[in-house]
Formats: C-alpha cells, structure tokens, sequence
C-alpha cells in the first residue's frame, strides 16, 4: 500500500509546505536525468526512488504517479517562459523589434538551462495522459500568444513585415528551442554566439524591408 501524507508530520504549515516543494522538485530534476539517459518508459519508479535517495512507498506521498514527474518536468520550464512575460523590463519596452530582441536572447539563455527538459518535452510529451497533454500544449499556445502580440503589435507599427503572424510566432518559438533539438550539430558555436545569430536570423525574417 502506498504511504502518504506521513512525511511531513510534525512540522508546521509554512514548513511543512516547504519541505514538500523541495522534496519534491528534487524528485523531478533527478527523474529528468533519467528520462532524458533512459527514456521516459523505460525508467521505473523503483530507479527514480534510487536515484534521489527516498524510499518507494515515501515517493507517492510527494508525487501520485510517473506521469505526473513527466507533467512537472514540463511545468518547470513553463514557468520561467511565462516570467520573461511578466519582466516589466521586456514588457515596459515599447518598440516592438526590441522588445522582440529582449525575449529572443531571455528564452535563448533559458533553453540552455532547460536543455534536457526541452528536449523531453519535444519527445516524451506524446506519452501523457490526454488531460496533462491538453494543459502543457495550451501552456505553448499561451506561450506563443505573447510572441504574436509582439509581432501584431510590429505590424501596425510596420517594423516587421510579415504574412501571417501566428504562424511566424509558432516558428520563431521552435527557433528558441533550437540549441536542446539540435546541440550535437552545434558544438562549434559559444553559447553568446549561437544566441546572437538566432536573434540575427529571427529578426532578418520579421523586419520590413
């Protein structure tokens, strides 16, 4: 039977909610190791205990399932997206081609922090529930929302010049995850560099000519 809810016995409120959400972001980083060396269904939950050091039965009162460690890896880069977008240093910005220049080199520096769990993302997201698949594609569409809101907002202004601007939000976000998906074809470019001539070739396709 699985043990739940022992874990945090004792503690107060503020820290017992605490321990929980470490406890529990510590499970979904080492688990994301694992699905990105192993794959997502090859790894058991037995290896995900080993590997952060807590016992079986005690890792179902931090996480209800396998499928949800796989949520809550894709979750943990959605949230440092959405923040580019609450930055009042990027949202304050008025011109359009900066503001766009501001997100690019954000979201850029964030896929290399996120490199593994992009990369599942783009892999293993197929294997989710359909609910917890419907949740993180509409946190993408959100996602690529704001990034059409910037290039709308271009247009009118007529900086860029561009068909269909969902369409070039849902390209340009793809671009963004260029160094996860393709890494290994890229190993000859610093990371400065590589950001550079993503936000070169991103706004070379938007700008009016």
């Amino acid at each position: 039977m699985r043990k739940k809810r022992e874990a945090g016995e004792g503690l107060a409120p503020v820290e017992k909610n605490s321990v929980f959400q470490k406890r529990q972001l510590q499970i979904v980083k080492k688990a994301a190791k694992l699905f990105t060396k192993k794959g997502y269904a090859q790894t058991t939950m037995r290896e995900i205990s080993k590997a952060t050091g807590i016992d079986l039965s005690n890792l179902y009162y931090f996480i209800e399932s396998k499928e949800e460690i796989l949520f809550r890896v894709f979750e943990m880069i959605h949230r440092p997206e959405s923040s580019v977008f609450e930055k009042r240093e990027i949202m304050g910005i008025a011109d359009p081609a900066e503001q766009l220049r501001a997100v690019i080199r954000e979201m850029m520096r964030f896929s290399y922090i996120y490199k593994d769990e992009v990369l599942l993302l783009y892999r293993e997201s197929k294997l989710l529930p359909k609910k917890m698949l419907k949740e993180i594609l509409a946190r993408e569409s959100h996602f690529i929302r704001y990034i059409e809101a910037i290039l709308k907002k271009g247009l009118e202004k007529k900086i860029f010049a561009i068909e269909d601007a969902a369409f070039s939000a849902s390209m340009i976000a793809y671009e963004l995850s260029l160094y996860p998906l393709r890494s290994w074809n890229l190993k000859g470019h610093a990371k400065e560099d590589l950001i550079r001539l993503v936000e070169q070739h991103i706004m070379q396709a938007v700008a009016a000519v």
